[in-house]
């Protein structure tokens, strides 16, 4: 059973100061800085920063700007629970703007009280090297399928400027480069990016890096993003049980979708394993409901776990968060 110690802690302190500032707040944001290091003209640069709701209240975003036009931002959900995530989205305009460029990215909350969380956002946009798209987007690609998206390098200055390398850590991602036309000083490059059959269901977010010899600059980000539509779902993604006495037990039903017949080998979970019992359907269906009980055990409070999803002939496991309460 997971408690948050450091949480109860800030839920203290932010119950009991009367001090009307931003220290309530700051806690909850990680991220300090937001450095976009040196981006490629034309580039989609996006950076997340999450922010943490640890507190036993609601927290309401109001509103978040940058202090630059060379930059925006975009919150996601503007209320988040106790436990959950919010993100803001910053983005440098990389279309109008050029070299070194700095400001802030202003977070208000109004919601349980005010308080503003500034971050200071730095960039270098170079105007020698242009992304054409400015980003590699995979749109909706099938589970257990490959997709390849090409983009375009220009580059103006030195005649022996080259790309040497092309590299991601991404494990389901290859980069290719294909030079092209070299005419003084003018040099084209085409990269195509692969996203192979084994990338996982869900958001794709990361990185291809491009290696120049370049010695002052030898590093250019490009953006990778996507979606893997699943082969399989299942409802609720988050599984969360009614509160319940120690020692008594509280059912909930989850349901597990595919696009073709499949069968449920087995469903567990690491944590808490002696607790959950599943009544597991015996055949291939494209749709399974299946019935899951949560056996309490005598220490009341909060729990979190995860119940893995095992089907039978798929490498990859599903897993989905449980939680409740135990009174």
């Amino acid at each position: 059973m997971k408690f948050g110690i450091l949480a109860s802690f800030y839920v203290l302190a932010f119950l009991t100061s009367n001090a009307v500032s931003d220290d309530w707040a700051r806690p909850m944001i990680e991220t300090k800085r937001i450095d976009f290091g040196v981006i490629a003209t034309g580039s989609e640069a996006k950076k997340l920063v999450e922010i943490r709701n640890i507190y036993n209240r609601s927290v309401h975003i109001s509103e978040v700007k940058t202090t630059c036009g060379c930059s925006a931002a975009t919150p996601g959900r503007t209320t988040i629970e106790p436990g959950q995530t919010g993100t803001v989205e910053v983005k440098m305009n990389t279309h109008k703007f050029r070299q070194k460029k700095d400001s802030n990215l202003i977070i208000r909350f109004d919601v349980p009280r005010y308080a503003e969380v500034r971050i200071p956002i730095s960039a270098y946009i170079r105007s020698d090297v242009v992304f054409d798209p400015g980003l590699v987007r995979f749109n909706n690609v099938d589970f257990g399928q490959d997709a390849t998206v090409t983009v375009n390098i220009r580059y103006a200055g030195r005649p022996d400027w080259n790309i040497v390398d092309a590299r991601t850590d991404n494990p389901h991602l290859t980069a290719h480069l294909i030079p092209g036309q070299r005419d003084e000083g003018r040099i084209d490059y085409r990269l195509v990016v692969k996203l192979n059959s084994t990338a996982n269901a869900g958001r794709l977010r990361d990185l291809v890096t491009i290696v120049t010899n370049d010695r002052r600059n030898p590093y250019v980000p490009l953006m990778v993003e996507g979606t893997v539509i699943p082969d399989i779902t299942v409802t609720p993604s988050l599984v969360k049980f009614r509160p319940v006495q120690a020692g008594n037990t509280v059912g909930q039903r989850i349901v597990v979708k595919g696009k073709k017949p499949f069968r449920i080998a087995a469903i567990d979970c690491d944590g808490m394993s002696d607790c959950f019992e599943v009544t597991l359907p015996l055949d291939k269906r494209t749709v399974h409901v299946v019935p899951v009980e949560f056996s309490a055990p005598l220490d009341p409070g909060q729990f979190e776990d995860e119940l893995i999803i095992r089907i039978a002939g798929r490498s990859e496991p599903l897993r989905i968060p449980v939680s409740g309460v135990i009174n």
